[in-house]
């Protein structure tokens, strides 16, 4: 059941295609029913108990989206948890300055097991006792020999690996990016229904990854049934209750510059 989410959930339960799915089992044509996912933990949460005949679930799960309020990586994986549901995870390549020499760092000396950006990511999420599988994009031969080589003799990442990795991290969160803690003062209330944290977590992964991802949450997941950025009428009434003192109306207008083009 692929990009289940607000958005496509309730167009799978018109059509019954989970009812579907557990037929096509029962005549041995599939083996196992399982779902992709891109939303909240709530809202996964709401579905694997409407549904838990569902096997496997994949979410988005690497080390910088772990915390981020707007992926809901930690969040999704104790839902998962929760329900006994195996899971599958995504990778990370792409780090910024500074970044690649931390983890450099932990391929130094004689005794250092010596893993690749992507092979550490890889490994990050098959550390998990709940991942089954970690899924990772590749487009050369060599890409995937330092895929399996990552997972050849597989052991979960220690505290060094673990460390190196928080650091990264950090340097992540450095990126000129929007310091909103997802306090959520600003949504309750909010006359246009703006989920503000959750769109500038949007534009935190945007200057990040510089990928698609984060045009997928705006427009399929954050901004489905709520308003977008460009709705706000500069009320101006949250920004009083904002912990951070951010200008929201001209965070909201930034954000509508790059996701609305």
């Amino acid at each position: 059941m692929h990009a289940q989410g607000k958005v496509n959930y309730n167009k799978y339960k018109k059509c019954h295609a989970y009812e579907v799915a557990q037929e096509l089992k029962a005549e041995g044509k599939i083996r196992h029913v399982g779902l992709s996912f891109h939303d909240s933990a709530e809202y996964l949460d709401m579905i694997l108990t409407e549904h838990p005949e569902v096997e496997l679930v994949q979410i988005q799960l690497n080390y910088v989206d772990y915390d981020d309020p707007g992926v809901q990586s930690r969040q999704c994986l104790e839902v998962c948890e929760k329900h006994d549901k195996p899971v599958k995870g995504g990778s990370l390549v792409n780090l910024p300055p500074g970044a690649n020499e931390i983890l450099k760092g932990l391929n130094s000396g004689s005794n250092a097991i010596k893993f690749s950006n992507a092979g550490l990511a890889i490994r990050f999420a098959a550390s998990y006792k709940q991942v089954f599988m970690v899924l990772s994009g590749m487009s050369s031969l060599e890409q995937m020999q330092d895929n399996l080589d990552a997972m050849k003799d597989f052991q979960p990442l220690n505290a060094a690996e673990y460390a190196a990795i928080k650091k990264v991290c950090e340097i992540f969160k450095a990126q000129n990016l929007i310091p909103c803690t997802a306090c959520r003062y600003c949504t309750d209330g909010c006359p246009q229904k703006i989920l503000i944290p959750d769109l500038f977590a949007d534009m935190n992964a945007k200057k990040q990854h510089h990928d698609w991802n984060s045009d997928y949450y705006y427009n399929q997941g954050h901004t489905q049934g709520h308003g977008k950025a460009s709705d706000c009428i500069k009320c101006g009434k949250y920004e009083k209750a904002c912990p951070q003192h951010l200008e929201i109306r001209k965070l909201l207008e930034e954000v509508s510059e790059v996701f609305e083009k």
